[in-house]
C-alpha cells in the first residue's frame, strides 16, 4: 500500500520523471553515489535520517543501504537540492522504495523537519512497526537519532 502512496507522490511532487541511474557508491545509510546520462551525482534520501557512519548502528545502516542498491540501476525522482548541492530524491528499486525499506528494517528514523509530503504519515507508521519490532537501530533500547546525535557531537 505505502509503495503505491510513493508512486503517486512520486508523479505528482515532483516535476521532473524518476531517472533511472546506476549506484556506484554507498557514502552513507542515507546518502548514494550514482551515475546517470549527465555524469555522477550525490543523492541525499528525501525524508529519512539514518544513523552516521561513526554512530551507533550507522555501519550497519550503510550496510544495509549498500545490500539493497549497489551496483543497481534505480530510479531517482529529485524533489530538489539541499544546502549542500546534492541531490534530495526519492530512489526505487524496482518496485521497492528504499527509503521504505530503510524505515521497516529500522535503519531509518522518518525526518520530520524535512519529510512533508502526505505519505510521511504512513512512513511513521512503518517507522512504529519497526521499532515495535525491535529491529535494527531499534534493538538499542535508548536509539539517538541522528540530528540530536550531530548537535551532540559538535
Amino acid at each position: 500500500m505505502c509503495q503505491i502512496i510513493v508512486l503517486i507522490a512520486l508523479l505528482l511532487a515532483t516535476s521532473a520523471q524518476a531517472e533511472p541511474a546506476t549506484v556506484v557508491n554507498v557514502v552513507d545509510g542515507d546518502t548514494l553515489k550514482v551515475a546517470t546520462e549527465r555524469g555522477i551525482d550525490i543523492v541525499r534520501l528525501y525524508g529519512v535520517d539514518s544513523p552516521e557512519k561513526s554512530q551507533a548502528h550507522g555501519q550497519s545502516a550503510r550496510d544495509f543501504t549498500a545490500s539493497q542498491v549497489f551496483g543497481k540501476i534505480v530510479d531517482v525522482a529529485s524533489v530538489g537540492r539541499d544546502r549542500y548541492g546534492r541531490t534530495v530524491a526519492l530512489v526505487m528499486v524496482g518496485t521497492q522504495c528504499l527509503q521504505e525499506q530503510l524505515i521497516l528494517q529500522g535503519y531509518a528514523w522518518v525526518y520530520p523537519q524535512y519529510c512533508r509530503e502526505r505519505f510521511c504519515q504512513a512512513w511513521t507508521t512503518l517507522q512504529g512497526i519497526s521499532a515495535g519490532n525491535k529491529v535494527g537501530l531499534w534493538m538499542d533500547p535508548a536509539p539517538v537519532q541522528p540530528w540530536v546525535w550531530r548537535k551532540q557531537a559538535r
